[in-house]
């Protein structure tokens, strides 16, 4: 499937996957980054391991996207088995006027949780978890586009994966 097709499935979304419409968009915007918690991981998974995570994103309840990661728990960059960057479907970007409500499954489809963005949110790009757990969305750095290819995704992935650990550090420190 083209980003072009993709693109075209996804307008009446806000989601997009990929970056080549050249329209201007009026709406506010955010991007996605999806990410594993460590409690992500079986407990019987190897640090050296590739697991893949899927889940879906449900969007104003009607629109559905895939999400796909390839992880490993010692957040090395994964690889695929011919040795190049493991395939990654992982960063969006989000269009929307006031709100937008999306719903997170698991893989069996059961529902995860709800996240919801406002016009207050737009213009930052957020990491935001794969499975339940607070916070779901987390400020970041990262530029507001979309990796170039699997292994930049991967380093957006590493990125959110330690801006929560050190949230998660400094919160435990506070107490």
């Amino acid at each position: 499937m083209t980003c072009r097709l993709l693109s075209a499935l996804l307008l009446a979304l806000g989601l997009t996957a990929c970056n080549d419409s050249t329209e201007p968009d009026p709406l506010n915007r955010v991007f996605l980054t999806f990410y594993p918690l460590q409690s992500s991981f079986p407990d019987d998974a190897l640090p050296e391991q590739v697991l893949e995570f899927e889940r879906l994103l449900i969007a104003n309840g009607v629109e559905e996207v895939d999400i796909t990661l390839n992880q490993r728990l010692d957040g090395e960059a994964p690889m695929d088995d011919a040795g190049k960057p493991a395939y990654q479907y992982a960063v969006f970007r989000v269009s929307f006027s006031n709100s937008n409500t999306f719903d997170i499954y698991d893989e069996q489809q059961n529902f995860l949780y709800t996240q919801t963005i406002f016009a207050e949110d737009a213009n930052q790009h957020y990491c935001i978890a794969i499975d339940e757990n607070e916070p779901q969305l987390i400020e970041s750095s990262l530029e507001m586009r979309f990796p170039n290819d699997n292994a930049e995704t991967h380093d957006f992935i590493s990125h959110c994966r330690e801006l929560y650990r050190n949230q998660l550090s400094s919160s435990q420190e506070a107490y």
